[in-house]
C-alpha cells in the first residue's frame, strides 16, 4: 500500500529558461511534464493558463464521487509543444513536454496515455469515481522511490462557500494486473468563500507517495477532484517527480 504524505498549496511553476526544473545532480531522480489531459482541449502546457471547462455536477456533489482527469495521446501530441527551442536529439515528444529528457535512472516513461485497464467508472459504494482512461506510469519506478505530483488546474466556484478536495485516485494491483485497493490519496482541502462564486482560481496543488511494494510499482493512478457544490475545473498540466 502506499503511504502518502499530505503536501498541498499553490505553487509557483520552477522551470528555467530551459524548460527543465531543479532535480538531482546525480540524475537519480527525475521528472515528466504534460498537459495531456483529454479534458485540455485549449491552450499548452507550460505556456499558459488557459483550460477547458469540466462540470463538476450536483449528483457528483450529492454522491461524493471523485471527477478522475485521465490522459489521452492525441491531447498530448496537440498540448505538449515545447516552445524553449530543444536541440536534443533524444527528445521523444511522446514521452511529455520534456521529450523524456529528464527521467529518472532506469526509467523511460512516467505517464501512460494510452492505457484503459482502470478506465471503467466506479458510481456506487463509500468511494465512487469516474470513467477515465490513462495513468501515471510507476511500472519502472523502485520501491522506496516517492512519487510527488503536481496537478496544476483552474477552478471556478458556482455556489460560494464550497470545499473542493485534491487527491489521486490509486489503485494497487497485483502482479496479474487485479486490483487489489482503491483508495484516495488527498490533500488539504481547498475552501472558497463568500464573493468566490463566478471567478478563477489557479490551483497548483501537490501529492505524494511512497513506493512501498510491487503492487505499489503496478498501481494506477490518476488525479481528481471532489467537492460539496457544483463547480468548473479546467485540468491545465501535470508534474511527476521521482525523488531518490
Amino acid at each position: 500500500m502506499a503511504l502518502t504524505t499530505n503536501n498541498s498549496g499553490m505553487l509557483p511553476s520552477s522551470f528555467g529558461s530551459s524548460g527543465s526544473a531543479a532535480g538531482s545532480a546525480d540524475g537519480a531522480s527525475g521528472y515528466e511534464f504534460t498537459g495531456g489531459f483529454t479534458d485540455r482541449t485549449t491552450g499548452q502546457a507550460g505556456a499558459n493558463d488557459l483550460g477547458s471547462n469540466v462540470q463538476y455536477t450536483a449528483l457528483e456533489a450529492t454522491n461524493g464521487s471523485w471527477r478522475r482527469f485521465g490522459f489521452s495521446a492525441a491531447r498530448q501530441l496537440a498540448n505538449d509543444v515545447q516552445y524553449w527551442g530543444e536541440t536534443d536529439p533524444a527528445f521523444n515528444q511522446v514521452k511529455g513536454l520534456f521529450g523524456g529528457l529528464h527521467m529518472p535512472d532506469g526509467v523511460t516513461d512516467l505517464i501512460n496515455f494510452t492505457d484503459t485497464s482502470h478506465q471503467a467508472a466506479v458510481t456506487t459504494g463509500s468511494l465512487q469515481y469516474s470513467e477515465a482512461a490513462g495513468s501515471y506510469d510507476m511500472t519502472q519506478c523502485k520501491v522506496g522511490d516517492r512519487v510527488q505530483v503536481r496537478f496544476s488546474f483552474n477552478a471556478v466556484p458556482q455556489v460560494a462557500n464550497s470545499t473542493l478536495e485534491v487527491g489521486l485516485i490509486w489503485a494497487t494491483r497485483d502482479a496479474n494486473d487485479n486490483v487489489t485497493f482503491t483508495f484516495p490519496l488527498t490533500t488539504q482541502p481547498i475552501f472558497y468563500g463568500t464573493g468566490s462564486q463566478g471567478k478563477a482560481y489557479l490551483n497548483r496543488v501537490e501529492m505524494s507517495a511512497y513506493i512501498a511494494s510491487d503492487e505499489d510499482r503496478n498501481a494506477r493512478a490518476l488525479a481528481a477532484v471532489r467537492c460539496n457544490n457544483e463547480i468548473l475545473i479546467q485540468p491545465l498540466s501535470t508534474l511527476i517527480t521521482v525523488i531518490r
